[in-house]
Order: C-alpha cells, then structure tokens, then sequence
C-alpha cells in the first residue's frame, strides 16, 4: 500500500495528495488510511520513509551480486541518479527534501538517509583505494544529485545514457586520478 501511495505522491507531488488519491490508487477506504496513518501528513512520511528504505534494500540486493569495488560502486552511483529504472523514487526523494525543509522529524530522515547512503559510497570508495572516503563519498554524492535532477527532470540536453557515462567519467576522475573518459 506504502508503494503505491508513494507513486501517488510521485506523480501529484506532495501538497497535492489526499486520502482520496491513494484511496482511488489502492482501493483502501479513506476511513483505513485515516485509522493507520492518523493525518495526511503521517501518511506522507510513511510513504517518505518506505521509498527511502525499499530504495536502500535495492540497491543492497544489486550489490550483493557483485564483487568489484568499482562495479559495486557505479552500481550504487547509476541507481541513485535514476539513470535507470523510473523516475518515481527520485520525485519522492525531492518531494522528502521539501518536507525536510519545513519539518524537522522529516529533515532527521532525510539526514540520516544520506547517513546511510555516505556510508555506503564511503565503503565502496575505500574498497576502491581512497585514501579519504568520507569526503570522496561526498564529493560522489553531490555529483549524483547534480547528475539526477535533470534526469528526473526531463531535460533534453542530459539523457539517461548520457547521465550514466557523465557519472562513470566523474566517479572515474575522483577515484582514478589522472584517468580519462570511460
């Protein structure tokens, strides 16, 4: 129900979702979502907190194929821009950096996810040979984030294949000094 809730809020952006909508989405009555969530609003940052974790649990599942540090991190890299899949995830996430800025239980989500995602680049990072994954890993953050919004946005100029090898590029510059292009 928190999945397609969130494709509600992905598709009608926050401010716009009501009971109603999921209700319509999910076939759950308004009068359930009311009993389990109480407000809107703790419906919005459940819908918020399960897209972050399922988005986390992925990605987990996706690394635990593979062996290389470097795939392992590009993998990481690739699903956080939504240079694959769809852009839901990514509308939700922006959606939870909005709420973040007004709500401060929402910002300590928002805050420990990046926690979580720094941590996890930092790991395949020093996997890779850095000397200072912590502040690599946020250097590789910012480049994601720099690298989605357009993608999600649809800007014509950046397509989801070009958003990938920018990425492989940039993460290759910080990681392999000295390299070149992908």
């Amino acid at each position: 129900m928190l999945a397609a809730a969130g494709e509600v809020v992905a598709a009608r952006g926050a401010d716009a979702t009501r009971f109603s909508d999921v209700t319509e989405a999910t076939g759950v009555g308004v009068s359930t979502l009311q009993y389990y969530f109480g407000t809107r609003e703790d419906m919005l940052i459940a819908v918020f907190r399960h897209a972050a974790q399922r988005d986390f649990d992925l990605v987990g599942e996706r690394l635990a194929a593979l062996t290389d540090p470097w795939e392992r991190l590009l993998t990481v890299a690739v699903h956080l821009t939504g240079a694959v899949g769809s852009d839901a995830a990514w509308r939700l996430w922006v959606e939870s950096w909005r709420w973040a800025s007004r709500d401060s239980s929402v910002r300590a989500d928002v805050l420990d996810d990046y926690r979580k995602w720094h941590e996890l680049i930092a790991a395949e990072v020093r996997a890779c040979g850095v000397d200072d994954p912590m502040n690599t890993a946020r250097l590789v953050l910012a480049l994601i984030d720099g690298l989605a919004l357009p993608v999600v946005l649809g800007d014509p100029g950046l397509s989801r294949a070009a958003a990938r090898d920018l990425l492989a590029d940039g993460l290759s510059r910080l990681l392999r000094p000295g390299s070149t292009a992908l």
